[in-house]
Parts: C-alpha cells; sequence; structure tokens
C-alpha cells in the first residue's frame, strides 16, 4: 500500500504534523533547512490507514519565542547575532484528495478524507509522477501550462469540463486574451468548432501562419467582417463577408439598431406602416425605405397629419441605416461558421456598440436555433463560443439589457443540452451579469487587483477559497488559477507559449518612444535643410 515505508521511502521528507488536524486541514512542522522546499500552493502527501491523502500548503507561518514584537531593538540585534534560538516554521495544507495507492493513481477513486491525519505522521513531497497522473486525468485534455511549483508538470484541462462552461477572468495586461488564443489552439487541434466574438481584433491573426502554427492550422481560422467596416488589421487571410440583410430585420431590431425608443410610439407606428408594406413586395433597399417615408410624410400623402408629422421625423432615424456597415444584400448563413475543425472569428472591431451587439445577437440566436433541431437536420458536434469584452454583452441587471445579452443567458441555462459551450472572458466581472457568471462551473482566474472584481469573482465560484482569492493581486502575467469541472483538483499554472500570433498584447510604449523621437530628428533635420534652401533661394 501507499502508506508502506518502503514505498514512501523513495520520497523526501519535509515535516511532521504537529497539534490538531480535521478531515479537511491539518498543520505541519517544517525543518529550518526544508523550510524553502515547501513555499505555498506546494503539493505535499501523508500516509493515512490505507491510502494517501494529497494536500496544498495554503498558509505560511513563522514563529520565535525569543524575537517578539515587544522586544527592544538593541536586545533583538544582540540576540540576532548570538543566535539563541531557531525560527520555528510551520505550514497549513489544505487536503484536497485521498487515493488508494501511490502506484495506481489513475485508477484510484478521488473520495474525501473522513479522517483526521494522526499528529506526528509524516510529510513528504508529492512527487512529480503522482501530480502528472492527477493533472493529466482521463479523456481529451487541453495542454495548457505547468503547475507554478512545478514547471516540469504539465496541466491539462478536460475538455469535458467545457460542458459547464467557463470563465476567464483578469485584470487588463494579465495574458486573458492569450491564455484565451491557447484554448482556442487547443480545441482546434482536436478537431473543435469554434465561434469568437472578437470585439478589439485580438484573435483575427489566428488565421497567420508562424514557424510553430502551420498552415494546415491557420487555414482552418476564418475572419469574418463586415465589409468597408474599420478593422485594426486590414491584411489578415481567410476573410469573409458578414452582412445582415435590411429585409431579414425584424421591426424590434431594426428600431434598436437606429435607436427609435419604445417610448417614440407615433414614430414607431410610421416605421411599421411602411416596413410592412415593403416586406410584403419582396426584396428591397435603403433607398426604397427613405423614399416611401418620404412620400408618406409628402404633402400629397392622404394620411393623417400626424402620421405624416411622424414619418418626417422616423426618416431622421432611417438614415442611420446608410452609416451601418453591417447591412447588406444578404444575411450571412450560420452554416459557414459550423464545420468541424474551424474558427470562425467575428471579427466587431470598427463597430459600434449596438452593431457588435446586434451581430452577436444574430450569430448566437441563428446558433442555437441550428443546434436545436434533430442531428440529422442542425450540426451535430459541440460547438465553444468565446465572448471577448463579456461584460460588454452581459451587463448586471442595474446597466440594462443587450439584445445579445438575451441569449447569452439562454445558451448559459440551457446550452450544454444542446452541445453550446460558452468561454466569457472579461477584465470586469463585477460588470457581467451575475447569474451568467454564477453558470459557469470552471473558471481561469489570473491577476485581479480590484476588490469589488474580487468579490464578484469569489461569488460567483464555489471553488474559490479565501486563500486562493488572496493570491489573486500578486499572480504575475501568464499566472492563472483554476477551478471547476475542467481540473480534477484546483491548480496554480503558468500558462504555456503560444504557438499562433498575438492579437491582444499590449503596445510597446518604449519602442514608439523611440520610434516618434527618430521621426521628429528626421523632420527636423529635413526642415532645416530646406530653411538654409529657401534662404538661399531668396534674390539679394
Amino acid at each position: 500500500m501507499s502508506s508502506s515505508p518502503d514505498k514512501l521511502g523513495s520520497l523526501e521528507e519535509v515535516g511532521i504534523v504537529v497539534g490538531e488536524s480535521s478531515p479537511s486541514s491539518f498543520v505541519f512542522s517544517v525543518h529550518p533547512r526544508l523550510s524553502s522546499k515547501v513555499p505555498r500552493w506546494e503539493y505535499i502527501v501523508a500516509p493515512l490507514e490505507d491510502g494517501l491523502v494529497i494536500a496544498q500548503v495554503r498558509g505560511v507561518a513563522s514563529y520565535s519565542s525569543l524575537l517578539r514584537k515587544d522586544v527592544d531593538y538593541e536586545v533583538l540585534t544582540r540576540l540576532t547575532q548570538k543566535l539563541v534560538e531557531e525560527c520555528k516554521h510551520w505550514r497549513h495544507a489544505q487536503v484536497i484528495a485521498y487515493v488508494d495507492d501511490l502506484d495506481t493513481v489513475q485508477q484510484s477513486s478521488y473520495t474525501r478524507v473522513r479522517h483526521s491525519i494522526p499528529p506526528g505522521t509524516k510529510v513528504y513531497l508529492a512527487p512529480e509522477r503522482l501530480l502528472s497522473e492527477i493533472y493529466s486525468g482521463k479523456g481529451k485534455r487541453l495542454s495548457v501550462g505547468s503547475l507554478t511549483t512545478r514547471p516540469d508538470v504539465d496541466i491539462g484541462l478536460s475538455v469535458s469540463g467545457f460542458r459547464r462552461h467557463l470563465a476567464i477572468i483578469a485584470q487588463t495586461g494579465a495574458g486573458k486574451s492569450y491564455l484565451a488564443g491557447v484554448l482556442i489552439e487547443e480545441l482546434l487541434e482536436k478537431g473543435g468548432t469554434i465561434i469568437v466574438l472578437d470585439p478589439h481584433a485580438d484573435y483575427v491573426r489566428l488565421s497567420a501562419a508562424s514557424d510553430e502554427w502551420p498552415h494546415t492550422l491557420s487555414k482552418r481560422v476564418y475572419v469574418f467582417r463586415p465589409a468597408g467596416s474599420k478593422v485594426r488589421y486590414p491584411d489578415v487571410r481567410n476573410v469573409r463577408p458578414l452582412s445582415i440583410s435590411l429585409r431579414d430585420l425584424k421591426l424590434h431590431e431594426l428600431f434598436y439598431i437606429t435607436g427609435v425608443e419604445e417610448s417614440y410610439v407615433n414614430i414607431r407606428k410610421a416605421v411599421t406602416r411602411v416596413y410592412k408594406e415593403l416586406k410584403d413586395k419582396g426584396e428591397f433597399s435603403f433607398a426604397e425605405l427613405i423614399e416611401r417615408m418620404r412620400n408618406l410624410s409628402s404633402d400629397t400623402s392622404d394620411a393623417p397629419k400626424q402620421l405624416k408629422d411622424s414619418a418626417a421625423k422616423a426618416i431622421n432615424y432611417m438614415e442611420r441605416l446608410q452609416d451601418l456597415t453591417i447591412l447588406g444584400d444578404k444575411s450571412f448563413d450560420v452554416r459557414d461558421f459550423l464545420r468541424p475543425k474551424t474558427v470562425s472569428v467575428i471579427d466587431l472591431s470598427g463597430l459600434s456598440d449596438r452593431e457588435s451587439d446586434l451581430i452577436a445577437y444574430f450569430v448566437l440566436k441563428e446558433v442555437f436555433k441550428l443546434k436545436m433541431l434533430p442531428t440529422e437536420l442542425g450540426y451535430k458536434y459541440p460547438v465553444f463560443v468565446f465572448i471577448e469584452e463579456a461584460h460588454r454583452f452581459i451587463p448586471p441587471p442595474a446597466v440594462g439589457d443587450t439584445y445579445s445579452g438575451d441569449f447569452i443567458k439562454k445558451i448559459a441555462a440551457e446550452g450544454r443540452k444542446f452541445g453550446i459551450f460558452l468561454t466569457l472572458v472579461t477584465q470586469r466581472p463585477s460588470k457581467v451579469h451575475p447569474d451568467v457568471l454564477s453558470q459557469c462551473g470552471s473558471q481561469i482566474i489570473m491577476r485581479v487587483t480590484n476588490p469589488v472584481d474580487q468579490r464578484a469573482v469569489f461569488e460567483a465560484s464555489e471553488r474559490l477559497g479565501h486563500e486562493l482569492l488572496e493570491d489573486l493581486p500578486s499572480l504575475a502575467r501568464g499566472e492563472a488559477v483554476v477551478v471547476g469541472e475542467v481540473v480534477n483538483i484546483p491548480a496554480i499554472i503558468k500558462v504555456r507559449k503560444r504557438k499562433s500570433w498575438e492579437g491582444g498584447a499590449d503596445i510597446d510604449v518604449e519602442q514608439l518612444l523611440d520610434e516618434s523621437l527618430k521621426e521628429f530628428a528626421e523632420n527636423e533635420k529635413n526642415e532645416i535643410e530646406w530653411l538654409v534652401f529657401e534662404q538661399k533661394s531668396e534674390p539679394p
């Protein structure tokens, strides 16, 4: 058994259980010379009955009975010079699993510990092969990085865990979009169907090949964007048109995109009359819509005066349609997004908030409708939807509703039954609808320093303890806490290097300032040369 001396003898002993223990936690004393080997978040094991307890160090403490805070500084100086006492080092460990046998971890059941570890029990550093087996798990896994305390232990996220949805949370600059790119790479390699709502063009460069991101994968990434929109990266590959036909807009959608509020009752009546007449005749253009509105408002119209006046006012709102880049001759076909081993990036950069919201609404609505159909009529493979800047699409009730928010809530509540799985990416969890955030069964949380956002994260996650919450502000760029369905037990990881091109990185301010100085010096030189030329050219 794992508790036998011959099997644990090969492990490094680091401490002894002391004081009071419980089935969920215990304290152990560490030899001073070994203290550096047992930092916070390190993994340790201890024998219990016929099995093995796996625990994680959550608290680190040192104590001296002589070097107390009430002792004068001069006395402290003399005491430290004489080295009359070695500090005592303690660790508080949180029990995370119990396995039957060290050699058969994959076959063991990760059960809850029902008994406390007796004081005097020896504690050992967990072997890397044990941690590797735990975090590699069963089934398809997404390789996202390694443990921060054990760089040689790879972390694989369970694909099945995505069925309960995922939230990636971090403040700006912590690496959340970079991490989302890693997940997209992994899902694509495993045949996933992925849709990305991309407000800032952070993912469009996935379509470009690199030394590590081969053409065979990059060519499976398609960028859908409205023609003529002012995009961030105009030169990306695999671009496809994205538009909505004016005729396919329902009246409430038309009112939303043009800003005709519910209180504008008479204006809505005028638009409704003209819009229904045009839809009954078939295809129609923006020009025809405006012409009909003008005819209705003209002196020669036989309409009542109030309707004429309302039609005249409605023209100002309907003319806004001319500036919208999302309108086209025909609407997109959702089946263009839904193909095996394909990433469809919906490039929303350069669009207004309402345009972005309406595009997201149409995409999610059509995906949901298709996935609800019987397998032979719809799309049978799972669809992974990544929503960057999620707080823009699903704000809390106090802020108000968005069009796309209704379908995001619907997918969060019912999507897993039909094979639609959400990944929400946000730097402001406090500005995301709490009901949707709480539906995410897994969270990957990077550096978060805002107390309001920390509280929102804690309230949304059932598995994020206070110790993990306290560490969020100190996480380095690229480090993350992973909890929930995608991992067997919580982990603090270092995200691996991406294979694809990154589009969401911060600008290099220092480099740009250097280039600015260089351009200034060149311009100044040209101005001086031109001034000298002009002076020489002047007649005496």
